[in-house]
């Protein structure tokens, strides 16, 4: 810029001046016509060229000061900052007096991030009267560069009153202004370099960034206009442009603008994150996973690109790989309390009130102030006291249940016990009532069997008499035939059927049954003697023999009750053996 230009030419006269006298006095004619020749270069902006003069000069004459000062000097301005720093380091051995020396090592320091020792040789300058606007610009950004606001915005203060008329560091005083979020003084500052300098661009850039910080968004805009006017296709200035664009609800210009960016600069990431951002607010989720995974693979270092892409992850649903993309941030960058909040936000989302507490706090943590993450963890706490809530609830119930299960078992083990027990005793009773049925059946049959038994013997006597009487009318007498193991006496089937019963209700089984067997092969027709058997049969537990009878007995006499009696006394007991 002019300004720059015409101040250099100032001092470049001035220090020809001083050096044609010290080397006059210390140089030889050989070093003093390198010396000159390295200046003429210095002032074309010929850096080698002046390198090579000064070096040539210094061959001739290694113990002058100027030599290696102006060697310095175009080193720097060359980028060879290290041996700029050796040859200023000479000077200012060789001339400890110098402020120039040290003005221009602490320069030196200053673009090798060293600003501490950069003030250190600037406030030597000043101590030799080296007090010049540039000395006092230098420390101040300096300062500036460590976060020291105060001492920078004094020195550039004082810079300025020292020359009026240089736009730069009332720029840069403004930027300080800025960093203190003093945007209004901030302004100031950027108005009056750019009324020194109509063209001044960076202060158009940094004015329109201020007047974003303030929400004048269309005043934003007019300064990023004019900046691209002047210089266009600036990737910041497009950037920059593009962001006022969305806060202004333009989101297809911010679009443009970041595609120009990208345009310009296809290696930037900070450009393809930019627009990934407009693309998730036009809806566009595909296009904005697409820049930012191709921001990832520019910056596979940077946590903001993993913090990015991990948002398009869960935008489209893919939680697992977001998740994974808001750990690799945290990895790369674990003091950035953004990555925390996104993705204790992405836990909170998904129900892991647990994780979402623990990121939201640390990012609380690592910035006291951060709304946003305080709410949603205020947020994630009050979902745990619920979840605890419902726990205890659920716990509460469950005991309940068991107590009530337990209660109910305890009941109907009760009920079941009582129930076993009057089943039992009905059927005791039953059993009882069955014994006594059969008892009575028993002795039913028995009365029935006693009162046909007592019919046989009328019937026997009966015909025992007719047959005596007969007998005493014929003088007969019927021969004894020899019979089984029992004897039986002579007789009609009828006296021969009392008999039988008679030995039946003695007990006497086998002798009433062969007496009964003896009726029937007498009379084989009648029914009764069958009965009569069949009774000894079951009463001697020979049931097979006993049911033979009573089927035959029925057989003959279908409606022969105590023949029916029997049968059925006999069937339950086959059933109950």
């Amino acid at each position: 810029m002019k300004f720059k230009s015409i101040f250099m030419r100032g001092c470049l006269f001035a220090l020809l001046s001083c050096a044609c006298v010290v080397s006059a006095v210390a140089s030889d004619p050989k070093a003093q016509k390198a010396f000159r020749e390295g200046l003429r270069e210095e002032e074309a902006a010929h850096w080698k060229q002046a390198e090579q003069a000064y070096s040539e000069a210094i061959a001739h004459d290694p113990t002058d000061a100027a030599l290696y000062l102006h060697r310095g000097k175009v080193r720097s301005e060359a980028g060879d900052l290290e041996h700029a720093l050796d040859d200023l380091t000479r000077a200012t051995s060789l001339a400890p007096e110098d402020a120039l020396a040290y003005q221009w090592r602490g320069d030196v320091y200053r673009k090798l991030h060293d600003p501490k020792k950069a003030i250190l040789d600037y406030g030597r300058a000043i101590q030799l009267k080296g007090d010049t606007a540039a000395v006092y610009n230098g420390r101040a950004a300096a300062h500036a560069a460590l976060g020291e606001q105060e001492q920078a915005l004094a020195d550039y203060s004082q810079g300025i009153k020292l020359r009026l008329d240089d736009p730069v560091p009332i720029k840069e005083r403004g930027n300080v202004y800025a960093a203190m979020e003093r945007y209004r003084d901030a302004i100031d500052d950027y108005d009056q370099s750019i009324s020194l300098n109509a063209d001044y661009t960076d202060a158009y850039l940094d004015r329109g960034f201020a007047w974003g910080q303030l929400g004048d968004f269309q005043r934003a805009v007019a300064d990023f206009n004019a900046v691209l006017k002047l210089r266009a296709k600036d990737p910041r200035a497009l950037e920059l442009r593009g962001a006022a664009y969305i806060k202004l609800g333009d989101n297809a210009m911010a679009a443009a603008d970041f595609s120009t960016a990208i345009d310009v600069t296809p290696q930037d990431p900070y450009a393809y994150l930019a627009r990934a951002s407009v693309y998730v607010k036009m809806d566009r989720l595909k296009e904005a996973l697409a820049d930012r995974e191709t921001a990832v693979k520019l910056a596979p270092n940077m946590a903001e690109a993993y913090l990015a892409r991990g948002g398009s992850y869960h935008l489209l649903g893919m939680h697992d790989k977001g998740l994974a993309d808001r750990t690799k941030a945290l990895e790369l960058n674990p003091n950035l309390p953004e990555i925390w909040f996104a993705r204790g936000s992405a836990y909170y989302l998904l129900g892991d009130y647990d994780k979402a507490r623990s990121d939201l706090a640390q990012a609380v943590k690592l910035r006291p102030d951060y709304t946003e993450a305080a709410d949603v963890l205020a947020k994630a706490d009050a979902k745990l006291a619920e979840q605890r809530a419902a726990a205890e609830q659920k716990a509460a119930e469950q005991k309940a249940a068991e107590e009530k299960a337990a209660e109910q078992k305890a009941t109907e083990e009760k009920v079941a016990q009582e129930r076993a027990a009057q089943e039992k005793a009905a059927q005791e009773q039953a059993a009882q009532e069955k014994a006594a049925q059969d008892k009575a059946d028993e002795q039913k049959a028995v009365e029935a069997n006693a009162a046909e038994q007592r019919a046989a013997e009328e019937k026997a006597a009966a015909e025992q008499e007719a047959a005596a009487r007969r007998k005493v009318e014929q003088s007969v007498v019927e021969p004894k035939r020899a019979g089984p193991a029992i004897v039986l006496q002579t007789g009609t089937a009828a006296q021969h059927e009392q008999r039988g019963r008679a030995l039946t209700n003695a007990g006497k089984y086998d002798e009433a049954i062969a007496e009964l067997s003896e009726a029937i092969r007498l009379k084989p027709e009648q029914s009764r003697p069958y009965n009569a058997r069949g009774f000894a049969y079951l009463l001697k537990h020979d049931y097979p023999h006993a049911l033979e009878d009573f089927d035959t007995a029925l057989r003959l006499d279908p409606n022969y009750a105590n023949a029916i009696q029997n049968r059925e006394i006999l069937l339950k007991r086959m059933h109950k053996k």
